[in-house]
């Protein structure tokens, strides 16, 4: 019987101007250790959005990237107060 296996990565993170964190993460099937196939998942974290439930690598770009003046000003942005 074939041995599927699924592989989880972060393929590409970006940062925008305002702040906001762009992740690519793929997800790569096996059979029987030979590549199958390739899936891309995109989502986007915005300053200020709660992150502490992804990877350590995602979190680490948001501590360093997501400062109080980065979040105030992307928040000014879209009108909001604070």
């Amino acid at each position: 019987m074939p041995e599927y296996t699924e592989e989880k990565i972060i393929g590409h993170r970006d940062v925008l101007p305002d702040g906001q964190i762009q992740i690519r993460e793929d997800t790569i099937i096996r059979k029987d250790g030979e590549f199958l196939s390739k899936s891309y998942h995109r989502y986007v974290l915005c300053p200020g959005q709660d992150y502490s439930m992804l990877e350590e690598s995602i979190q680490r770009i948001c501590r360093m990237e997501h400062t109080p003046e980065v979040i105030a000003a992307y928040r000014a942005g879209l009108g909001l107060e604070g």
